[in-house]
């Protein structure tokens, strides 16, 4: 792979050229990996003026080293759980961390030099959160910082393994299902992928694992083969990819060898097209024959791919997969670099190679930073937004595309100063607003000691809810699996009523409506069971079933009252689903049965409220002379007489929730009942 320093750019002399002329540059990255820039007379005339006014306390400004420039933008996270995303910027040798109005919150110094945005995330499920930055540089000078929220180092860290580079960006991934997070880097001269524990050891006795070639790309993460077990995919800079599981086990057809293209910087991400739980891994390449492409979880190609990538221009672009319908209906964006003239640059595709409607986007300058997807005008469609390899009078470019045809979005393009070359547009909350935020790096590429990076902040004008965001950042996750099956969702249950509440006083069948909808991205399988506390008297219209995203399922609940005495009666309806964070949902059931057949016909007297809690009111015949409150089991717990009454407020307070008897004695001796439920 090509070297990661920067050299000084080869600077073309327009000595003559006149003052109404615009100052234009293209960089590119060079076949031994220096960047360069490039003078060029652009076509059409940019406009300098910003189009919307940074965020207050932006841009901030912080040193770059004369030699290696950021790329992959920031990381943007609410580290401090604060209902504000803070933005996280390693740039030189330091990682800042600035809060919505521009304040550093805090600072750490590194050794080595970093170019790469932070991983984060939850390492434990519990909200404790991890910041992982690496470093590199030449000397080799590559150290992996593990800290906490505040910027305290983890204990047993840093690490370096003989300073060598680490090389492309960290990933935290979860590699056994114990819910502690692993740490995966690589090393470039050593040429080795660690997967690492938060104690800073190995992962087990097969790690690390050494690739016959400089590592080329940052990892992806997850179940490709869709056997239970986490997998690594990762390549090299001569082409060849490489998938292992968390055990260190080649995946079979791995390691797959070059057709004729190699690797650098192009992260692939993982999807299943299918929706049957095995993964495609997706991505670009330069080399001799750059391709875009598709591969199975098998490493050969899918139907219908590679896609060259067209005139052979080299791309360093990773892609983005997002499911914009939200019925894993995927879309697959990649992008190239072109000439100065106006030419193809963004590439839509469907899963089977072929090009979405509207596509490819055209503009000058080309592409090889991310692409992000949100609505950010609200008119319910996805808008992409990216940066570009032009710089021009200075400043930069942050675009946003309508995907229907129709070009960029008004308002746009940004123009942050310097280069936006290799980044992109971070997408959050920075403020605590609820309004969607874009964050973009951009840096000057002087390749001078004075070179400085840019952290630009701009409000949308949208909610972050309304703009529905698909991806905002670097391999779509903070934590850089480069895995989209957590935007195309799981089956998520949702139980209406959450409990099934009957009083009842007649013989025969009640009914209740049951309603399970999904309001998830994958079908909700289920089943149901019931769970008796006394006999059977209750029953279901369905025993199992499948709920498809954004549908429900109405499910009748019958309780059969014909052969059950007075009383109260309990059961529990068990639904078991695929939904991960709810397996198994219980719905209380509770029927009182308030008054029996017989006891309809010769009751003469009214009870209310019932249920009762505090007290109850009783009508009755002036014919009573004594009132009983009489337990389930026969116990007179409370009588008094009456004489020439019709009505009496009886007292709860003393009595437990459950069900009782109120017996009226008339003077001829004959007896009344009528239950009663007492709730507190």
């Amino acid at each position: 792979m090509k070297k990661m320093y920067l050299l000084l750019f080869t600077a073309l002399l327009f000595s003559l050229l006149s003052v109404a002329q615009q100052q234009a540059y293209k960089a590119s990255i060079a076949e031994d990996g220096s960047v360069t820039t490039a003078m060029f007379i652009p076509d059409q005339e940019y406009s300098p003026q910003k189009s919307l006014d940074q965020l207050p306390g932006f841009p901030k400004k912080m040193g770059a080293s004369p030699n290696f420039k950021n790329m992959r933008g920031v990381t943007v996270a609410d580290i401090n759980q604060d209902g504000s995303d803070e933005i996280l910027v390693a740039s030189f040798d330091k990682l800042n961390v600035y809060t919505g109005d521009g304040s550093l919150l805090w600072q750490k110094n590194l050794s080595g030099t970093a170019i790469y945005p932070p991983a984060v995330a939850d390492m434990d499920g519990n909200g404790t959160i991890g910041i992982v930055c690496v470093t590199g540089g030449v000397p080799d000078n590559g150290h992996i910082y593990y800290l906490d929220a505040q910027g305290d180092d983890q204990p047993g860290w840093p690490l370096n393994f003989n300073n060598h580079w680490v090389i492309c960006g960290p990933v935290i991934a979860d590699m056994d299902g114990d819910e502690q997070c692993e740490i995966i880097v690589q090393t470039r001269t050593s040429n080795n992928l660690h997967v690492l524990k938060q104690d800073g050891t190995a992962f087990g006795l097969n790690w690390p694992q050494n690739l016959a070639g400089t590592p080329a790309v940052t990892p992806s993460v997850a179940d490709v083969n869709n056997d239970g077990i986490m997998d690594i995919v990762t390549a090299i800079s001569n082409g060849t990819m490489y998938a292992f599981d968390a055990d260190g086990n080649a995946l079979t057809g791995f390691p797959v060898a070059s057709d004729g293209y190699s690797f650098s910087y192009q992260s692939p991400i993982l999807a299943d097209f299918e929706g049957d739980g095995f993964l495609s891994i997706v991505g670009a390449t330069h080399g001799d024959a750059p391709k875009f492409y598709a591969r199975n979880h098998d490493g050969n190609y899918r139907e219908g791919w590679p896609v060259a990538v067209p005139e052979n221009y080299w791309t360093y672009s990773p892609p983005t997969v997002v499911d914009l319908t939200g019925n894993q209906e995927y879309s697959i964006f990649m992008s190239r670099p072109t000439g100065e003239d106006v030419a193809p640059m963004l590439y839509g595709f469907n899963p089977d190679g072929s090009l979405m409607d509207n596509f490819p986007i055209t503009k000058s300058g080309g592409l090889e930073g991310f692409s992000s997807v949100a609505d950010i005008d609200g008119d319910g469609q996805h808008e992409l937004l990216f940066g570009s390899n032009l710089k021009i009078d200075g400043m930069g470019f942050i675009h946003a595309y309508k995907m229907d045809g129709t070009g960029e979005l008004d308002g746009f393009p940004l123009r942050p100063t310097g280069f936006t070359f290799m980044n992109g547009a971070n997408l959050g909350d920075i403020d605590g607003d609820g309004m969607l935020d874009l964050i973009a790096l951009s840096y000057e590429l002087n390749f001078s000691p004075d070179d400085s990076v840019f952290v630009n902040a701009y409000s949308l004008g949208i909610s972050v809810e309304q703009a529905n965001v698909l991806a905002g950042t670097y391999k779509g996750s903070n934590d850089h699996k480069g895995f989209v099956g957590a935007i195309a969702g799981n089956p998520t249950i949702v139980i209406s009523p959450e409990a099934i509440i009957q009083d009842w006083e007649s013989p025969g069948i009640v009914c209740q409506d049951l309603n399970i909808s999904n309001i998830g991205n994958e079908v909700l399988d289920f089943t149901l069971s019931i769970d008796y506390l006394r006999e059977e008297w209750l029953s279901v219209s369905v025993n199992s079933g499948a709920v498809n995203p954004g549908e429900n399922m109405m499910i009748e609940v019958c309780m059969d009252a014909t052969e059950l005495d007075p009383g109260l009666y309990e059961a529990a309806i068990i639904i078991q689903s695929n939904d991960p964070e709810h397996p198994e949902v219980n719905v209380p059931v509770t029927l009182t049965i308030i008054t029996g057949t017989n006891e309809m016909k010769e009751t003469s007297f009214k009870t209310y409220p019932n249920p009762a809690s505090d007290w109850i009111q009783l009508e009755f015949s002036d014919d009573t002379k004594l009132i009983r409150v009489v337990s389930q089991q026969g116990q007179i717990l409370r009588e008094f007489a009456v004489e020439e009454l019709t009505q009496e407020r009886l007292d709860l307070e003393s009595f437990a929730e459950g069900v009782y008897q109120i017996q009226l004695v008339s003077n001829s001796g004959s007896v009344q009942n009528k239950m009663i439920i007492i709730r507190k």
